[in-house]
């Protein structure tokens, strides 16, 4: 395992931006501290070669403006709370808005848009990087004053991404990695070809808005425990494909049966990844509204989207006694 850290630049407020590179002879991972953000991540074809399988940009500049979120941590919230309210108990926080008439993971200048501080080594043959973040009470509407901090462990071909979350009042607290993802290395062709296998027994319908609506058990667009060519679904005249812009864009109820939650393979490169989490839904999103539609595919593990309006009974409430605590492993082979 190789560790090396350099400068990647300076913010538009004076905030200097490091970027790390964890290397060993599966994957060559670069993470910069603005977000938090997976920059690269090389892993090998099924003829040896090494190729970027992530989409991002090449400067901080364009990370800094980032409209797609690549490669970031999100939150405070991920994904959409509905008209940017959120109540907890009888208190009701009005949050900023940035999505329409929604809060859009955790609303402007979020987490994805912090400078956090980071601090990397090589232990035991894995490289860590821990990079941690303190946001005050009401950042962006957000109650709780909430120390962050998230750890990124490459060890072998996995790469697990850790969330912690210390508040000292009561709040909701919803974390995710938003990269997506494109295994034929470069970007050389679209994800159409690739195949997509989600282990789930339900999924969220949506609105106009991408707000969800209602849990869905019927496997009508997606077939659930079976590989399934991501062209065939983006194509599909049904409604939910076509209201978020022609592909997917719903939370998915992981149903915990198997190893992994959801797998996704390339034939032609030899690539697939498997993904596992500890975390109840995974909102797959199919790149439908990126420059190049449809060129990567989000797996943004995570609680319930919009839970106190959509799933109110599931929600969790955060404070100085009950610390936010959630994983999400990728495993990379050829």
């Amino acid at each position: 395992m190789k560790l090396n850290i350099t400068e990647f630049g300076t913010t538009f407020n004076g905030e200097e931006v490091f970027l790390y590179n964890l290397k060993n002879e599966f994957v060559d991972l670069e993470i910069i501290s603005l977000g938090g953000i997976i920059k690269s991540l090389k892993t090998s074809d099924k003829n040896g070669n090494f190729e970027n399988i992530v989409l991002g940009y090449k400067t901080l500049g364009e990370y800094e403006k980032n409209e797609y979120f690549y490669g970031c941590i999100t939150g405070r919230v991920a994904g959409r709370t509905k008209d940017g309210i959120l109540k907890i108990g009888n208190k009701i926080y009005e949050l900023q808005k940035n999505n329409g008439g929604n809060n859009l993971h955790g609303g402007p200048n979020g987490l994805n848009a912090k400078v956090w501080k980071g601090d990397a080594k090589v232990s035991d043959n894995k490289g860590i990087l821990t990079l941690t973040y303190k946001s005050p009470h009401l950042e962006n509407g957000f109650p709780g004053e909430v120390d962050f901090k998230v750890i990124y462990t490459l060890e072998k071909n996995e790469l697990k991404i850790e969330y912690f979350g210390d508040s000292d009042r009561d709040t909701y607290i919803n974390l995710t990695n938003h990269t997506y993802f494109n295994l034929s290395g470069e970007a050389k062709y679209d994800i159409k070809e690739q195949f997509l296998k989600v282990n789930a027994e339900g999924y969220g319908w949506v609105d106009e808005n991408t707000v969800p609506l209602k849990m869905e058990r019927e496997d009508n667009f997606v077939n659930f425990e079976n590989f399934q060519k991501l062209g065939d679904i983006l194509q599909l005249s049904h409604k939910q494909v076509e209201i978020v812009g022609g592909g997917i864009d719903h939370p998915f109820e992981l149903s915990k049966k198997y190893n992994f939650d959801i797998e996704l393979k390339d034939e032609e490169s030899g690539r697939n990844i498997k993904v596992k989490s500890s975390e109840p839904v995974a909102v797959i999103y199919t790149g439908n509204f990126l420059d190049k539609k449809h060129n990567g595919i989000c797996f943004e593990m995570q609680d319930y989207p919009d839970i106190f309006n959509f799933m109110p009974e599931k929600a969790k409430i955060y404070n100085n006694k009950i610390e936010y605590y959630t994983y999400t492993t990728f495993e990379f082979n050829n």
